[in-house]
């Protein structure tokens, strides 16, 4: 017999698998999510599967209609433009945060991720582009003081799906976000408070791919 301790874990590593899933796209959006289905593809029992469906629908991401079952939530260009609003203003806050404490040898280890997105963005997956992406800001956003402010802004990269982000992108409008990275780095070096700040608000804000940022 399982613990219930154990299940309730095994529920959590199943949402945050989901939750990869959806935002790659390979749970699309408005996509109907078949609890037995689910347990098939997953290797998960059917309370580990309702448990992780009722967390993705508390974070946004899933939507639960009565009677008829659970769905993939399909976001608006409102909802995604209030949710890059909130993310340009507490980027541009965790910035101002870490300008300062960002090291040479953490400035290089970024340099190699804006390189692995940049080449990623002709030849890779959409999920290596997102690797990359994801993996920069996790170096520039180790040193920052407040990690709820950090917290929070993982949350809300997870709360639109890349899939849903990609749809508007060109090679184009991915490469200047690519541009992004390399001029950030320069700023930090140059401790250009006011410049980093106004550079994450439009690597957020425009209407190019708002998950990349």
């Amino acid at each position: 017999m399982t613990r219930p301790g154990l299940g309730r874990e095994r529920a959590r590593t199943l949402a945050r698998t989901m939750e990869r899933d959806i935002g790659l796209g390979h749970l699309a959006p408005g996509e109907w999510l078949k609890q037995v289905d689910l347990e098939a593809r997953y290797g998960a029992t059917r309370m580990e599967v309702r448990q992780a469906l009722d967390r993705l629908v508390e974070k946004g991401l899933v939507k639960h209609l009565a009677r008829r079952g659970y769905r993939v939530e399909d976001f608006d260009p409102e909802r995604q433009a209030q949710i890059m609003e909130v993310r340009a203003i507490l980027e541009a806050a965790a910035a101002d945060q870490v300008i300062g404490l960002l090291d040479e040898a953490t400035l290089a280890a970024m340099e190699v991720q804006a390189e692995r997105f940049r080449a990623n963005v002709l030849d890779g997956t959409v999920e290596e582009q997102e690797e990359a992406n994801l993996e920069f800001h996790r170096l520039m956003l180790a040193p920052c003081p407040n990690r709820e402010l950090v917290a929070l802004l993982f949350d809300l990269r997870g709360r639109v799906p890349v899939a849903v982000t990609r749809r508007r992108n060109t090679v184009g409008l991915l490469q200047r976000a690519a541009e992004h990275h390399f001029e950030i780095i320069r700023l930090v070096r140059a401790r250009d408070a006011t410049g980093l700040a106004r550079l994450m608000r439009v690597h957020n804000l425009t209407p190019k791919a708002p998950d990349v940022g």
